[in-house]
C-alpha cells in the first residue's frame, strides 16, 4: 500500500512537471513567438512557391491552379488550427482543476491527437491535389520540394537538417 502511494505521488509529480513545462512552451511558441512563426511560415510558403516555379517548372496555368488550391486549402485549415488551439487551451485549463483524474488528462490529450490527425490528413490531401497538377516529368522534383518543405517545417527553429 505504501509503495503504491509513493509510485502514485511520483507519477503525479512527473505529470505536473511535464504539464508545467508544456504550458511554458505553449506560452512561448503560441503567444510570445506568434509574429516570428507567422513570418517563418510566410518565408516557407514563399520558398515553396518559388520552388514550384523554378525547380519543378510549373507553367503559368499550373501555378494559377496551385494558387487557387492553396487559397482553398488555407480556408479549410484556419478553422482546424483554431479548433486545435482552443482544445489545447482547454487541456491546459485542467491544471486549474484539483484533483484531475489521469483518465481525464489522457482523454483530453487524445482529443488533441485526433485534431492534429485531422490537420495532417488535410495537409496530405492538399499535397496530393497539388501532385495531380504536375506533369509526369515534374513529379520527382515536386516530391523533393514537398519533402524539403516538411523537413523545414518540422525541424527545430534555426536548425537546418540535411540528413533526411
Amino acid at each position: 500500500m505504501m509503495n503504491t502511494n509513493k509510485k502514485n505521488k511520483s507519477l503525479i509529480s512527473i505529470i505536473i512537471f511535464l504539464l508545467i513545462t508544456n504550458i511554458a512552451m505553449l506560452v512561448f511558441f503560441v503567444i510570445l513567438n506568434k509574429p516570428a512563426r507567422a513570418k517563418m511560415e510566410n518565408v516557407e510558403q514563399g520558398r515553396f512557391s518559388t520552388s514550384l516555379q523554378k525547380d519543378v517548372g510549373f507553367t503559368k496555368e499550373q501555378f494559377d491552379e496551385y494558387q487557387a488550391l492553396r487559397k482553398a486549402h488555407f480556408e479549410k485549415m484556419r478553422p482546424l488550427f483554431n479548433d486545435l488551439r482552443n482544445t489545447k487551451f482547454q487541456f491546459y485549463d485542467l491544471l486549474h482543476v484539483a484533483p484531475v483524474a489521469d483518465s481525464t488528462v489522457s482523454e483530453s490529450a487524445g482529443v488533441i491527437g485526433e485534431k492534429q490527425q485531422q490537420l495532417d490528413l488535410q495537409m496530405f490531401h492538399y499535397f496530393e491535389s497539388l501532385r495531380k497538377i504536375c506533369r509526369q516529368e515534374q513529379l520527382p522534383k515536386f516530391d523533393t520540394a514537398v519533402k524539403q518543405l516538411i523537413i523545414r517545417l518540422t525541424d527545430k527553429p534555426g536548425k537546418s537538417s540535411h540528413s533526411h
